[in-house]
């Protein structure tokens, strides 16, 4: 239709085979005409888009998808330096590139959206801790483990973060210390066992570790406490393993722990 100009309507999920609908409505002479001197009559189609970038970042389907780029370019030719779309675009472009593992990508576009976060939007404790979080998973994954506990630490201080991220941001805290492979740093040692434990504490409240996670926590508090000649607290978290092992049949864990707890015993004898 020559002349013709579209505004979105609305951009909904068919759940049954996991596509975007978006619905279109036909503008008229006068809008086409003000459309032509002031972009106020596309406000519905930027905060629809920009609902639509947080919607492709997160869905697992739809983040696979390459037309993220497009989608933004066309905006931003629409709405120049509109730092709002950008945000949403950042974010979901982190969400995208973490999901396929290039976490240098993830942590660039990931900083975008915090740096943006903090420019225009209110301080939300919650958003700012989310980011944070996120970047520190990026660095966790990337094995950068001196910037992960950097950004795990800004996370859990907003004291906002869902608990089962709360937990997590402490175990993977926990784990940076040790993965640094510096044991002759006993502050770190000591930062990485009260970490561990922490997300231990919480795990009773919300129960949401693994029996699995839950071992290997286990084990790495054992390794620290040997490390710090500290062996009553290691026969207990020995302990405390070997009742998940029996608990879940895992027999070869459970002969392993066996051992380890009898040699532990002989030494002290």
């Amino acid at each position: 239709m020559p002349g013709a100009a579209f505004a979105v309507n609305s951009i909904e999920l068919e759940e049954l085979n996991q596509l975007y609908i978006i619905k279109l409505r036909l503008c008229d002479d006068e809008e086409i005409q003000k459309g032509s001197h002031k972009k106020n009559i596309f406000k519905g189609d930027r905060d629809t888009v920009r609902e639509l970038f947080n919607n492709m970042g997160d869905n697992t389907i739809v983040r696979e998808c390459s037309d993220l780029d497009q989608l933004y370019n066309y905006m931003m030719k629409l709405f120049s330096s509109d730092e709002l779309i950008e945000l949403e675009y950042f974010h979901a472009m982190g969400s995208k590139k973490f999901s396929s593992k290039d976490f240098e990508s993830s942590i660039y576009y990931y900083k975008g959206s915090l740096t943006l976060r903090k420019k225009i939007l209110p301080l939300e404790y919650k958003e700012i801790a989310e980011l944070h979080y996120l970047i520190a998973e990026s660095y966790y994954r990337w094995k950068n483990y001196d910037q992960a506990i950097d950004f795990y630490h800004e996370a859990i201080d907003c004291n906002s973060l869902h608990p089962l991220k709360a937990i997590r941001a402490h175990v993977c805290t926990g784990y940076s210390y040790l993965k640094r492979d510096d044991w002759n740093n006993y502050d770190d040692i000591s930062s990485a066992k009260n970490h561990l434990q922490k997300a231990l504490d919480m795990d009773l409240e919300n129960e949401t570790l693994e029996d699995g996670d839950i071992v290997d926590i286990y084990r790495a508090l054992i390794d620290i406490n040997i490390f710090q000649d500290n062996l009553d607290p290691a026969l207990n978290y020995y302990t405390l393993a070997l009742e998940i092992c029996e608990r879940n049949e895992w027999t070869d864990e459970s002969n392993e722990i066996k051992e380890q707890i009898q040699a532990i015993k002989c030494s002290e004898n």
